[in-house]
């Protein structure tokens, strides 16, 4: 969520209190240079709405085509520590989602899949962390730890036991995070130096919680050494946030202040924003504390704004309760009562993600129940099929002993009878010979008719249909060329519909000749519907990208299936011209094995699902994906594009029912 997506008077609002208590802060410093002794300190609380750098682009773009499996969740790996670090709590939680179903889909071991499951479960542990849901944290940090100790994944077993901890500590329960962190030195330590400087860090945050602070300091020490050591400026900066933190907690305030302020700012400075944002907030925090409560709700409200800015709830949370105590302080009770009103907005906010994760791990549970169910139900099957063979088996050992049993004194017998018999078995079977001849030449002759009748009968109808679209609707397509063709000489628009007109002549013929587009015979299948986009793009202000993958496999799907698409494309093109009011369309063809995919999107004006009635154009291409066994998802709303996915899952199978 950015700031532009909030509604205008929320954002007057938040710039209003901006900018008032940035004058009353000027205004309260110069009135206070009098007593130098209560004068408050002078700090920049900056804000810059941030987009997506650029930096960033060759990462979305190889993520379209990269290759199912490790390859992906490497790029995905590579985007998920670029939004940890810059707190884009929704972009962690929606990658991590993304890797996880990847990941479950994947058709590989167990053993990898877990691994890589507890990857995915520890961003999504992060990712809730950092939104302040330490609930689900804790359940996704635990499935991951897991899963990482059934695979003996060493790096991912510490890491969860930190995300733990971390969440513990959140929570107020910082015995138990102690246990852990204790304990995970002399385990994993040694291992891994990077970790072990999280583990002191989280150990002195313990401490401190506990106001034990020689404790504390001794675990932060032993960070900045650790830190050094490895040369990590961003650990070595939230090694000094800590120990700030450390010194406000013991009563320094002014030895608490300007490391705050210097952290802040280098962390700014060389892009570590969710060092800035907590350093903004931490400084706010002390001016409230020492009564500078103008100064305080100026770095609050910059803080909120930033972690609007980065969907972060948790610091939203934070910097709202100081915002609605500082306005108390001053009496203040109107712009109090606000702050409270979007104080639990953002807490029922934070219920409703709780809930909405619950509702989603229900619905995995019942997919993996339903799963689960199928494999039983398949070997079930299988062995009720491994008893019928095995009883079938025993029956015909059965059958062929009583058979030969019986065979043994019938053979003796036609032995006896041989000679007298010999000369009857042959006039028996040229009688046979003659007879089954006869009957093979009257069964050929009878469907020798029944082909060339309904050879016959195609014919008669196929020409039927073939003279009517020649003489009406090939007749009518040329009158109206014809007269194109005087108009067009001046104009390009024109030009374009004439040989739009012309091509459709050439299919009506196409269709009246061989009932199949000679196109679709002569052209590559992905090279057509780049021409039809490039045909959109030049006579219309929209511009139509196309991205098939892969194309020699595409270029081979069955011609009955590339011109039902061709036609369902054509379809969704129509309604964007008609009513999106679009600028960009995309439009991506995947086939994975034997799953073919269209997504068709667009950045249009949308519609609501719930109340737009289904027109003509829509049941027609609902009625073609249900012909190609296929279905069809619809998001759209309004002032945010149109997306429509369609997904042919049994590709084969839906050619051969074609």
């Amino acid at each position: 969520m950015h700031l532009q997506n909030f509604s205008y008077t929320q954002k007057t609002y938040l710039l209003f209190i901006y900018v008032y208590f940035l004058f009353s802060a000027i205004g309260l410093s110069q009135g206070k240079e009098k007593d130098s002794s209560n004068t408050a300190p002078m700090v920049y609380f900056g804000w810059s709405q941030r987009t997506t750098p650029k930096s960033l682009e060759p990462y979305y773009k190889e993520l379209k085509t990269a290759e199912y499996g490790v390859q992906r969740f490497s790029i995905i790996d590579q985007l998920l520590e670029y939004h940890i670090r810059k707190t884009n709590t929704d972009s962690v939680v929606h990658y991590a989602n993304l890797y996880l179903k990847e990941v479950n889909n994947w058709s590989q071991t167990e053993k990898i899949k877990k691994r890589y499951s507890s990857k995915a479960n520890y961003y999504l542990g992060k990712g809730n962390l950092m939104n302040g849901l330490y609930d689900n944290a804790i359940k996704w940090f635990l499935e991951g730890l897991k899963e990482a100790e059934e695979t003996n994944f060493t790096e991912f077993k510490y890491k969860h036991k930190l995300g733990l901890s971390k969440s513990y500590i959140s929570q107020g329960n910082t015995d138990k995070a102690i246990g852990i962190l204790e304990k995970s030195l002399s385990e994993f330590a040694p291992e891994h130096p990077s970790l072990k400087t999280q583990n002191y860090i989280l150990l002195g945050k313990a401490y401190r919680f506990n106001e034990n602070y020689e404790q504390a300091n001794v675990y932060c020490n032993e960070a900045v050494k650790l830190s050094k050591s490895l040369d990590d400026e961003e650990v070595l900066l939230t090694i000094r946030l800590e120990i700030a933190k450390l010194k406000e907690a013991q009563g320094d305030f002014d030895g608490a202040f300007p490391e705050y302020e210097k952290t802040r700012n280098e962390a700014k400075e060389k892009g570590f924003d969710a060092i800035y944002f907590e350093g903004s907030l931490l400084v706010a925090r002390l001016y409230y504390k020492q009564g500078f409560y103008d100064i305080a709700v100026l770095g609050l409200t910059t803080a909120y704004i930033n972690a609007i800015d980065s969907d972060n709830l948790q610091f939203q949370r934070e910097s709202l309760i100081l915002q609605s105590r500082s306005f108390q302080q001053q009496g203040d009770f109107e712009n109090a009562y606000a702050s409270m009103t979007q104080l639990f907005r953002v807490i029922n906010e934070i219920n409703t993600k709780q809930q909405q994760a619950i509702i989603k791990e229900l619905e995995v549970q019942y997919e993996t129940l339903e799963k689960e169910k199928e494999i039983n139900s398949l070997e079930e099957d299988k062995l009720l099929k491994e008893a019928q063979l095995s009883r079938q088996k025993t029956i015909k050992n059965a059958f062929l002993i009583g058979f030969l049993i019986i065979l043994i004194p019938i053979i003796a017998l036609l032995f006896v009878y041989y000679q007298k018999l010999q000369t009857q078995s042959e006039l028996s079977k040229k009688q046979e010979e003659i007879n089954t001849q006869k009957v093979k030449s009257l069964i050929q002759e009878q469907e020798l008719n029944l082909i060339k009748a309904s050879i016959e009968g195609q014919d008669e109808e196929r020409k039927r249909i073939a003279q009517e679209l020649h003489d009406s609707i090939g007749g009518n397509l040329a009158g109206i060329k014809l007269q194109l063709s005087s108009l067009a000489k001046g104009s390009e628009a024109l030009k374009t519909i004439n040989n739009q007109i012309d091509e459709t002549y050439q299919l009506v013929r196409d269709i009246s000749h061989t009932l199949i587009p000679k196109k679709f015979q002569q052209n590559a299948f992905t090279d057509l519907v780049q021409q039809f986009a490039n045909s959109i793009s030049k006579t219309n202000a929209v511009q139509v990208a196309f991205y098939p993958h892969p194309k020699e496999t595409i270029n081979n799907i069955d011609e009955k299936i590339q011109v039902e698409l061709f036609k369902i494309l054509q379809e969704l093109m129509t309604n964007t011209l008609k009513h999106a009011k679009a600028k960009n369309v995309d439009i991506h063809l995947n086939l994975i094995g034997d799953e073919l995919s269209l997504l068709f999107e667009d950045n249009g004006i949308g519609f609501n699902t719930l109340e737009k009635e289904t027109g003509i154009g829509l049941k027609n291409i609902t009625s073609r994906i249900q012909k190609l066994k296929g279905t069809l998802h619809i998001d759209s709303s309004e002032n945010r594009g149109t997306v429509i996915a369609i997904e042919i899952p049994d590709l084969k199978k839906t050619v051969h029912e074609l």
